[in-house]
């Protein structure tokens, strides 16, 4: 189910990954831009996201809820991590 977790063959766990985007293109290797999404909603943390590279749809998961407010784009004000 997408969204939920799976082990890898290897004991890794990773969210599970989408088939086919909402217009049903298949999600297959070099068809896919897979990428994590910020989500300022209780508890933070984020999305996976799958972005089909045929129509450009995009799903995320776990789902966005009403309660998610994923970043659209970069983000207005950067931390800095190393000294000026």
């Amino acid at each position: 189910m997408l969204g939920d977790l799976i082990q890898t063959t290897d004991g890794k766990w990773i969210t599970g990954p989408p088939c086919r985007c909402p217009n049903g293109y298949l999600l297959s290797p070099k068809q896919v831009l897979v990428g994590h999404v910020v989500c300022l909603g209780y508890g933070g943390g984020g999305h996976t996201s799958w972005h089909c590279r045929t129509c450009d749809a995009v799903v995320y998961g776990p789902p966005l809820n009403t309660h998610c407010s994923a970043l659209d784009g970069p983000a207005t004000v950067r931390i800095a991590t190393s000294p000026a």
